[in-house]
């Protein structure tokens, strides 16, 4: 019995050291990982420029939304991803997005390029626009101190 009563003890003390010193600070995953989104602006503002060049029926200044699809997700691609599942998940929401745009977007030397593209842009934009979304809500439960660094670009 005694020794029974020992072994729960000395458990309990073992547990309780765990749960004291074993459960430190999470590391921050959510500000590099903005920081590193924040890098694809450049591929946003591109695409915003693609789609009021596609609406003013300015088709040989859209002509590369491809490569731009292509190479944003290459840069996703690259970004390192820590363990937080929403962040994960959002982020290849958007890879997913930005790869079945290249399968659904034609040459744009076809009759249907503008409408194609402007398509895929749309979908790509609402995407994105739902992760920022989705990132800036974590940003404000965490009530960071600075100001959250990213939107989707306003059409000029």
């Amino acid at each position: 019995m005694r020794r029974t009563m020992a072994v729960v003890v000395g458990s309990l003390v073992v547990v309780g050291g765990i749960a004291m010193t074993g459960c430190g600070e999470r590391p921050d995953e959510l500000g590099p990982y903005v920081q590193a989104f924040q890098a694809m602006d450049t591929y946003h503002e591109q695409l915003v420029q693609m789609e009021v060049a596609l609406k003013a029926d300015q088709v040989a200044l859209a002509a590369g939304t491809s490569e731009v699809i292509t190479a944003y997700l290459a840069d996703m691609e690259k970004v390192q991803l820590g363990k937080n599942k929403r962040i994960i998940a959002g982020h290849n929401k958007v890879k997913r997005t930005l790869a079945h745009a290249l399968k659904k977007i034609v040459q744009p030397d076809f009759p249907t390029f503008p409408i194609s593209a402007l398509k895929q842009i749309n979908v790509i934009r609402d995407v994105v626009i739902t992760h920022i979304t989705t990132l800036e809500k974590r940003w404000i439960e965490e009530e960071r101190p600075t100001e959250f660094p990213l939107s989707w670009p306003a059409k000029d």
